[in-house]
């Protein structure tokens, strides 16, 4: 009966697959038979795409008076009939106009092209970009939304035409889930989307161009159509003067202060993105320096585009719907708190939702601290103080000593916009607040208030956080296997922010390939168990450190007469467990201790000190097979003995603001280890030289590493960006120690690195190992160079590719008789740099980044066998495949 089941039950599986794939043949000729036009509403045509955007960049001549063409349908700007609607602006000479500017009839503004010069390229580039996303629409089964280029079979359009109107259940549901509506040309409506371009163009300063659109039926089906559009600039209208009229003498007075970065110019191309830009420029700089209330859209701009032919003059100056609150500087006064459980915020009825109130009164001295500048000021700071209220309970659930900290504000500062942003900022980054808002309110409804009184309501987020992940490992030692980890955080766990979080994970790996003996064939013959646990502070413990870093920024400020903020600072207490089993070789358990601080003064820059850090590793088993091999191997017996590793450690990372479409990043770091304890054995009589000293019975761990990492980011164009980054790093063994753990050596190679050879399969040197199982573990240096640069182009929708070019090695500081060729020797070096390039495929998600890249070698250090600087045996040989997800760097 078995022998029967177990025949027939494959025969049962291949008749079913044959059924499907018979009906899912049949499904898919019936929708091919159906017209992808037949169900049109009558009249209407088929899209299937664009054809052509032509331009025509001719240089016209110089442009005459006329009215036409002026900007009115600028955002923020209005056009002038007559030069007489724009008094004072004409004359040569004006007080109202910008120095420098010229008038009408005064000879051409000095670097300014002419009216009838070409296009500079630059100006091109943003007009066509702009238009052809005007013009563009995807027609149907776009490849990657191109608005040209479609996958040959329109499942969509069939499904739709095969079931549109369908009376059946399962015919609705697969209209619904796999139909696709047809885009026609009405729908895509081309005479609107010129017109939309032309306003395009007269945004940019095309004040007379032109765009059309030619609808091109198919000579096969004519209810199928292309679209071609026909765009002619003309002439550039350029800026002639800019004036600029009063707001109130201290906006004034920082508008003139702030001159020398604005954005428009004598002579530069009219773009009204440009002008709102300056609009946002200028309101930016008075918010902070205390208009609140200031926005761009209080600033309007008129143009004339009449008084000079092919020129803009252009007038700033108040909107007329200017608020009279957006002309006063405002400073600020008292902070509240207002603090909600997770679950009792219901409704903002104060009646409904009763709050306790603590309260941290100012007093004399603060007071005494800030001279009054005027009675407003005196009033507000008499009665200054920092609020905290919350709801239900006896006990706040927040600390205000917590929160204190983050209110960067002083009573009687003016307001400063970044201020705000910072403070909103670190508010949001404490990581307890499901809902954090920072809102202001004068002080009272008269025009001539100057004080804001700060509310701030924040909603705690749930108390607890748990996660769950699983993942499937393959190691380069032909290790596989799942594993699962679970954590759970708990967020202020003291009610002073504070975040603890606890992680348990296990993974199971069996051996697998050709390197694997029978021995090793175990179904589940290796496993490793962790644990963490971690307190992490919102401020610096002890809290002296933190009072103290606090007072020495603000002296600082005071002296340089800048805002002063409190810095971003953290603590983090981690414990670490591990117990790894390796079969058939070996087992070992690593318990690691830290206290960690991240400190942030400026934006851009990132502090990061770990004073204390224990590492203990403990080989509580091993077999014969595994003490022969590290008998033979130092590298591996230093990295798995039993060992201590008493370190501090320092990393600065510094991330100034993109500016031009450049991005650039360094990040330093500096590592030690048993310096300090065996500084106590030499003042103890031991010899600083003196090898194997040992802590808590064990040998500890004596190195300084190095490390430093460059990154930047150019763009070419608006589609393509060059990336690239160079790393260096040195690890110095001294001491107690003759080689580093071998969680402290550099390795090369993989995804993220030289991505034509695998992870640990170069280096160091010239040494290449023989084939076995431990092998990638003597590929690992204490001496690492690689550089790295990557040509990123945009190709349609989120799909990108890449060209990359990768180079570099690890090296030992000394020669070592077990490795020849590993040491760094300079009559060698650049022979000994592995060279590869290759292609990439990326798909950008928005929320993730797949990666596909193909990595070709072109030099590898060692002895191939083959002569020449190709030294690769074979092509495929040559070849590296990497799956990742994000970019590299």
């Amino acid at each position: 009966m078995s022998r029967h089941l177990h025949i027939s039950t494959p025969h049962r599986h291949r008749h079913r697959s044959l059924a499907a794939a018979t009906l899912l043949l049949a499904l898919l000729v019936l929708a091919a038979s159906c017209s992808t036009t037949k169900n049109l509403p009558e009249g209407d045509v088929l899209y299937t795409g664009v054809k052509e955007i032509a331009y025509d960049w001719t240089p016209a001549a110089a442009p005459g008076a006329s009215s036409a063409g002026s900007p009115a349908a600028v955002s923020g700007a209005s056009s002038v009939g007559s030069p007489a609607a724009v008094p004072g602006a004409s004359s040569a000479g004006s007080p109202a106009a910008v120095p420098g500017g010229s008038s009408a009839g005064s000879p051409a503004v000095p670097g300014a092209f002419p009216p009838g010069d070409p296009v500079p390229d630059s100006v091109r580039s943003i007009v066509k970009a702009n238009v052809s996303a005007a013009l563009s629409r995807a027609p149907n089964n776009a490849i990657f939304g191109s608005n040209s280029v479609r996958w040959p079979l329109p499942i969509g359009l069939w499904i739709y035409n095969a079931t549109v109107g369908s009376n059946s259940r399962f015919g609705r549901w697969v209209f619904d889930t796999f139909a696709k509506q047809p885009v026609t040309i009405a729908s895509v409506n081309p005479a609107m989307r010129t017109q939309v371009a032309m306003q395009t163009l007269r945004a940019n300063g095309f004040f007379r161009g032109h765009a059309s659109a030619t609808v091109l039926p198919s000579a096969k089906n004519p209810r199928k159509a292309r679209v071609a559009y026909a765009v002619t600039p003309g002439p550039l209208f350029r800026i002639d003067t800019i004036e600029r009229q009063p707001i109130v003498p201290v906006a004034d007075s920082l508008i003139r202060a702030t001159l020398p970065t604005t954005l428009i110019h004598s002579g530069d191309p009219f773009s009204a993105d440009k002008l709102d830009a300056e609009r946002k420029r200028i309101a930016k700089t008075l918010q902070s320096r205390g208009f609140y209330y200031f926005r761009p859209e209080h600033i309007s701009f008129l143009a004339d585009t009449i008084q000079r032919p092919g020129y803009v003059k252009l007038r700033m100056r108040p909107a007329p719907t200017m608020p009279p609150r957006a002309r006063n500087q405002y400073r600020i006064g008292r902070t509240t708190i207002t603090i909600f459980a997770n679950n009792d915020f219901q409704v903002s009825d104060s009646t409904n939702n009763p709050t306790r109130t603590l309260q941290q009164q100012s007093g004399r001295r603060r007071a005494q601290r800030f001279p009054s500048r005027s009675d407003s000021l005196r009033r507000a700071r008499s009665r200054d103080a920092f609020v905290m209220r919350w709801s239900g309970g006896d006990q706040a659930p927040l600390r205000m000593g917590a929160i204190r900290q983050y209110l960067i504000y002083q009573p009687g500062q003016l307001y400063h916009q970044r201020l705000h942003e910072l403070m909103q900022g670190f508010l949001s980054g404490m990581g307890i607040f499901s809902n954090i808002q920072v809102n202001y309110t004068p002080r009272d409804t008269t025009d001539t208030c100057s004080v804001l009184d700060v509310n701030i309501l924040g909603i705690l987020d749930k108390p607890y956080e748990s996660e769950f992940h699983a993942k499937v490992t393959n190691k380069t030692n032909g290790l596989l296997g799942p594993g699962i980890g679970w954590g759970m955080t708990k967020h202020n766990a003291f009610r002073g922010a504070e975040n603890l979080n606890f992680n348990i994970y296990g993974t199971y790996e069996w051996q697998t390939g050709v390197q694997s003996s029978n021995a090793d064939r175990g179904l589940l013959n290796s496993f490793e168990l962790g644990t963490s646990l971690s307190l992490k502070y919102p401020r610096l413990m002890p809290r002296l450190l933190g009072r103290w870093a606090f007072m020495a920024q603000r002296r600082q400020a005071q002296r340089q007469g800048t805002p002063s903020f409190r810095s971003l600072a953290t603590t983090t207490f981690k414990l670490d467990a591990d117990w790894m089993n390796r079969a058939s070789y070996f087992q070992m358990i690593r318990f690691s201790a830290s206290m960690a601080y991240t400190y942030r003064r400026r934006p851009w820059f990132q502090h990061e000190i770990t004073p204390l850090r224990l590492d203990y590793n403990m080989l509580v088993n091993s077999s014969e097979r595994f003490d022969s091999i590290v008998a033979s191997n130092q590298a591996l017996y230093v990295s798995m003995r039993n060992q201590l590793v008493p370190s501090i450690a320092y990393t600065m990372t510094w991330t100034p603001r993109p500016r031009g479409g450049h991005t650039r990043s360094l990040i330093l770091s500096f590592k030690e280890a048993g310096h300090i304890v065996n500084g106590i054995y030499a003042l103890a009589g031991q010899g600083r030289k003196t090898r194997d000293k040992k802590l808590l019975g064990v040998p500890f761990a004596q190195f300084l590493k190095l490390t430093a990492e460059w990154r930047g980011s150019w763009a070419i164009t608006d589609r393509s960006t060059i990336a690239t980054r160079a790393m260096a790093g040195a690890v110095w063994s001294y001491g107690n120690s003759t080689m580093a753990p071998y969680a402290d050596l550099f390795s090369v190679g993989g995804a993220n690195s030289i991505r034509a050879f695998g992870v640990r399969t170069i280096g160091p040197g010239s040494y290449h190992p023989s084939a076995s199982g431990w092998s990638y573990v003597d590929q690992v240096g204490n001496i690492k160079l690689e550089a790295n640069a990557e040509w990123r182009v945009k190709i349609i929708g989120g799909l990108e590719a890449a060209v990359f070019l990768d180079a570099g090695n690890v090296w030992l500081m000394k020669p070592d008789a077990q490795r020849p060729g590993a040491s760094i020797d300079a009559s060698t070096f650049f022979r000994e740099i592995a060279l590869g390039t290759g292609l990439g495929i990326r798909y950008d998600l928005d929320f993730i980044v797949l990666r596909f890249d193909v990595g070709m070698g072109l030099h590898a250090p060692y002895d191939t066998g083959r002569s020449g600087y190709y030294n690769l045996p074979r092509f495929g040989d040559s070849l590296g495949y990497h799956i990742a997800v994000g970019y590299p760097f």
